[in-house]
C-alpha cells in the first residue's frame, strides 16, 4: 500500500501546460486551474491519470475513492 506525502523525484504528476504536482495539495491546486476540456484529457471513460498517479505515487487508499469519478468538481472536493 502506497502512503506518501510527496512523490519521489521523477514521479511527479506532469500537466500538459508544463505544471507539475509533487503532493496531493499541489495536484488539487492544478486541477482547479484546468478547463473542463483540459480535465477530460486526464480523466475520461478510457483512462484516469489522476487515479493512477495517486495509486502509484501518493495514497492508494485515496485513489480507490476517486477511481470512478470523472467529474472535475466532485473529484477536487473528494481530494481536499
Amino acid at each position: 500500500m502506497v502512503k506518501r506525502k510527496k512523490a519521489k523525484p521523477g514521479e511527479e504528476f506532469f500537466f500538459h501546460n508544463g505544471a507539475r504536482a509533487e503532493t496531493k495539495a499541489q495536484l488539487v491546486s492544478q486541477l482547479k486551474k484546468l478547463t473542463p476540456e483540459e480535465f477530460i484529457s486526464y480523466v475520461n471513460e478510457q483512462k484516469n491519470d489522476v487515479y493512477n498517479w495517486l495509486r502509484d505515487c501518493i495514497d492508494s487508499e485515496l485513489a480507490k475513492k476517486i477511481k470512478n469519478v470523472n467529474d472535475q468538481k466532485k473529484m477536487i472536493g473528494m481530494l481536499k
